[in-house]
């Protein structure tokens, strides 16, 4: 820099690279994370339905206890990232908490179909089976333009 003549003009500072165990530190692992966080509680929602049928082996208990945690972390990574980090990853963490909320609310209450009358176990069945490909889409869609640092357009829609 000894040959800057502009006197006004000041070299940028170096920006620090953020280091984290496989890349889950930078916002672009932040946002990957969350993304597959939200698949993953999708998808074992659905395998794993709470709670299991009576006289269910304890396997299925406790996997429907990670299939709790999972949208819990996923929901712990993304709301302190929420507001905070580059522009185009807080698109994505508001993203991932409005499909984990929507998805939440949906499930929910075809869940409580199935308690209203047995005769509405098999539209659950296939609304619950719509909302897991609405997750899964709209994360994989989410996860994608995240490993490419793009924004989501919409993240407050209820599409992509």
């Amino acid at each position: 820099m000894s040959d800057n003549v502009t006197p006004f003009r000041r070299p940028k500072p170096v920006r620090p690279q953020q280091k984290g165990g496989f890349g889950f530190s930078t916002h672009r692992g932040k946002a990957v994370l969350v993304h597959l966080l939200t698949i993953g509680t999708y998808v074992c929602a659905f395998l794993f339905p709470f709670p299991p049928p009576p006289g269910s082996p304890i396997a299925l208990y406790v996997a429907a206890c990670i299939t709790f945690a999972l949208a819990i972390i996923a929901v712990t990574v993304a709301m302190p990232n929420r507001y905070v980090g580059m522009p185009w990853a807080t698109t994505h963490h508001e993203h991932a908490i409005r499909t984990l909320l929507i998805g939440f609310v949906l499930w929910t209450l075809s869940s409580a179909l199935t308690y209203v009358s047995p005769i509405f176990a098999t539209p659950a069945f296939y609304f619950q089976l719509i909302i897991m490909l609405w997750a899964v889409l709209r994360s994989g869609v989410g996860a994608v333009l995240a490993l490419m640092r793009r924004p989501i357009g919409n993240p407050r829609g209820w599409l992509f």
